[in-house]
Parts: structure tokens; sequence; C-alpha cells
């Protein structure tokens, strides 16, 4: 178990900046998942965390020590990549207990260190298949207690289930967070993927052209993003211009209170803070399109001049496809130059 801190961190490739100096603390134990976009800059700041690319500045400290200019094979760090990466002419035992026979391990020992990885991840009857044997889930699984036997301090993984099918990535991010919190093993999860980051992580590290916009828990990221970025790229988000006139601003005939000085503002309006009450004059908005989630309806409205609302409401609440309703809007935040500056919560 290890402290991983990142100070002044950064990169380029020539004259491309891959990533803004950044620093970053990540305690004993715990699991950050870096997201973002492609082009973000998340997987370039693993590679350099596990030693596979060199930073143009600025240290990786793990424990204290800094390892930026160590070679991977030298740091006390494991990567799990998309890719499985198993020798297909060795045994399932032999891929895992590759890397402790370069160590000079003893057979006996190396025995039972992978038999208890296989059991770790489920597979202790797997050990004698070869990979062409096993299903894309259970490579995975090899390959992350090939990480696993080694004992590393920080455990690395690259968009680690991005290959498997959605049923098999929700079961095995789950079994992974289960092992990770067994073991209490530093984790950095690098991920695009919004829901398997809100599942899983402890905080998460919202990332966009090469530097961070955000880092916090999954509730902080979702409930109070710190700028349009973040509020537009974690979830469904209504974004809406509005001149705020007097502490308050108007969409269509909505009124959203914003005590900021007078001028244009962003409003981010998450759909589920949406409440659609029928209009008795026909004014409002029009609901478009609805779309039906099992539990929950997933509603599509325009407002006269085509302005969009999005709105999330359970199955039972009776909407109907072309009626008008107003919008009763209970959860909002407002952003001035790029930053939160304001919000407002139900009462």
């Amino acid at each position: 178990m290890s402290t991983l801190e990142l100070e002044n961190l950064g990169k380029k490739f020539g004259a491309v900046v891959a990533l803004e100096p950044l620093s970053l603390r990540i305690s004993d134990g715990e699991l950050i998942c870096l997201l973002g976009p492609s082009g973000s800059g998340k997987s370039t700041l693993l590679r350099i965390i596990g030693g596979f690319e060199m930073p143009t500045g600025g240290k990786v400290l793990i424990d204290g020590a800094d390892v930026a200019r160590t070679p991977p094979e030298k740091r006390p760090t494991a990567m799990v990549f998309q890719s499985h990466a198993l020798w297909s002419h060795m045994t399932v035992e032999g891929n895992i207990g590759f890397g402790l026979k370069l160590r000079g391990l003893k057979k006996a020992e190396i025995a039972a260190k992978v038999d208890a990885a296989l059991r770790l991840v489920g597979l202790a009857d797997y050990g004698k298949r070869h990979p062409a044997q096993l299903s894309g889930g259970q490579r995975q699984r090899v390959a992350i207690a090939r990480c696993l036997v080694l004992e590393p301090k920080i455990l690395l993984m690259d968009e680690p289930f991005a290959s498997l099918d959605q049923h098999l990535r929700d079961r095995l991010r789950e079994e992974v967070r289960q092992i990770q919190k067994k073991l209490g093993i530093t984790t950095v999860f690098v991920t695009h993927g919004q829901d398997e980051a809100l599942s899983i992580a402890d905080r998460i590290v919202v990332m966009s052209m090469g530097r961070i916009e955000q880092v916090g828990t999954p509730a902080e990221i979702y409930t109070y993003p710190q700028t349009p970025f973040v509020a537009g790229f974690i979830g469904d988000m209504n974004m809406l211009k509005a001149v705020v006139t007097s502490g308050a601003a108007r969409v269509g005939d909505v009124q959203l209170d914003a005590p900021v000085p007078d001028g244009e503002a962003l409003f981010a309006v998450r759909p589920e803070d949406v409440t659609l009450t029928p209009s008795l004059n026909g004014e409002g908005v029009r609901v478009r399109r609805i779309v039906n989630y099992g539990p929950v309806l997933k509603i599509e409205a325009e407002m006269p001049d085509g302005t969009l609302w999005k709105v999330q409401t359970l199955k039972d609440v009776p909407v109907t496809e072309g009626a008008c309703y107003h919008p009763i809007v209970s959860r909002h935040i407002v952003f001035r130059e790029d930053r939160a500056v304001h919000r407002v919560d139900p009462v």
C-alpha cells in the first residue's frame, strides 16, 4: 500500500503539448479514475506513471521517492493494458508466473503465489489451460492476476474492459473493485466510460486537452461540476444560455435564480431535475420524443424558439408526445467565464 504524488508533471511531443503541468496526490489504497475523451491526455499520464513515457518535466513520487526517470521494470508498478498481451504458447500458470521467474523466485514459491493469484481472480481451476481456451473475460482476469502476483505498490489499468461486451464489462469492473478493496492497493484506472468511473472510483480526475478540469468524488463530479466541460461531459445536461437581470434569468417561461451580476450566463440543468406540468394554454415546451428505458422515461421537449429540453422522469409519470408542458427546475448551476459561480439546490 502506497501513496502516489504527481508534481508539476508535463509532457510535450515536439511542439505539441500532451499534458499541461499538473499536480495530483493519490492516497494510500485509493482508486482514482482518469476520465476524459480521446486526446485528453489520460493515457499519456498513465504511461508516464508506469514509466512507458518520460515526462518533459515534473516528478512522479511513490512513497516520496521520485521515479520519473526510472525504467518501468524497476518501478513498483504494474500495468493492465486494454489488450490482454498474453503469451499464447504458455499456460495460464506460465503467463502469471513469468514475472516471478524473472525475479529469480524458486519454483515452489512461484507455484504458491500463482495459485493464490488465480484464486483471487476466480480462476483456480484454469491454470493448465492456454489463452486460446479462455473467454475474453477470463483472459483479462489472467492479465490482472499477472500484475497482482508481482505485488506492486501501484496498480495501473488502461481501459482494461473496453473490448468486452457491456454485461461482462459491468461484472468484471465490480470484481476488480472488490479485489482492489480487499488488497488495499493504490490504483489508477483510465477510462472514457462515465458509468465505469462513476461506479467504481473513490475520486474521478476529469481531463480535457491535456489538463485537469476537476477532481472530486463521483457525487461531487456529477452533482456539482465546476466547469461547463465537466457539466456537459458527465451524464446528460441541459446547457442553456440566458441573460441575468436583477438576480434572475428566464429561459422561455422558466425563471432561474441567479444571484450574480447582470449579464449573460450559462445555466446547467440535469434532466432528472426537471419536472413537467401540463400546460393549460398551449404555452411552454412541446414534447417531441419519449424513449422508454424501463423504470425511467427520457424525454425531449422543444421551446417555440427551437431550444431543446432534456427531461428524465419515472415511467409512471403521465407524459404525452405532442402535448405542451411547463418545465419546473429544482436544481441548477450558473457558469460565468467557464467556472461555476452559483448553484441552486432543492429546498
